[in-house]
């Protein structure tokens, strides 16, 4: 093979070395054929992304892993909030879906229920009378809910083994389970501050943090029953 000389642009006769034009195709001295000067290699092929990650036009790679993190939505944030919760498919599995999603809702509300119950015996003490008036109904309300969320024949635990739902009715569930067990965790959330003015001199304190039970528990309650509807409507 000839060599190039790329400074003068002659190379060797690969037979007797006299220098040659690169182009001759044959040498001048002894007529031996001049083979082709070989081009300049390719540049390699850039490396491949790290594992796990996808490129983004104008952008730095996406971790694949983190976006099906994101991807996974609504679903993600119900078994955040309900550890062990399994997602509705089809058949036994939507129904012991909502049976688990409902039992953990009720357990949820009973401890609310308790909660209340503690709160009276401390506001009796502290003098709290007015305050023991307004709270009875939200103790009652509680009560009531607890059994219909724990008891109910509706919902995914009477669907029977032949419903199919489809992918966006499944998301739409979502939704309104996400609303539903959101709900009572905010019911417990507003109850601290009724435990803390419970015992305390201020009635007006206990009178706010009776509103905003009442307030949660009324959410909570149309969270449930709007959760019914949609299954209802699903079930049409």
């Amino acid at each position: 093979m000839a060599t190039p000389t790329s400074e003068t642009g002659l190379s060797t006769c690969p037979t007797c070395h006299a220098p040659v034009s690169a182009s001759s195709k044959f040498c001048n001295q002894c007529g031996s054929a001049i083979p082709p000067v070989p081009s300049s290699a390719a540049p390699p092929p850039p490396p491949p992304p790290p594992t796990g990650t996808a490129p983004v036009a104008g952008g730095a790679p996406v971790d694949i892993r983190q976006r099906v993190d994101q991807d996974r939505g609504i679903l993600k944030r119900v078994q955040l909030l309900i550890p062990g919760f399994r997602g509705y498919r089809q058949g036994e599995d939507a129904r012991a879906a909502d049976s688990f999603l409902r039992l953990q809702v009720a357990d949820r509300v009973h401890r609310a229920v308790s909660v209340v119950q503690d709160c009276r015996q401390s506001m009796t003490q502290a003098g709290h009378f007015d305050g023991l008036m307004a709270l009875a109904p939200v103790l009652t309300d509680l009560q009531m809910l607890e059994g219909e969320v724990r008891h109910a024949e509706q919902g995914y635990s009477g669907v029977s083994a032949a419903v199919r739902v489809s992918p966006e009715q499944i998301d739409r569930l979502y939704e309104y389970d996400y609303g539903f067990v959101q709900a009572a965790d905010q019911v417990t959330a507003t109850l601290q501050p009724l435990r803390d003015a419970a015992s305390g001199s201020n009635d007006a304190a206990v009178a706010a943090a009776i509103a905003t039970v009442r307030d949660q528990v009324r959410q909570l309650d149309t969270a449930f029953k709007a959760r019914l509807r949609a299954v209802q409507g699903i079930l049409v």
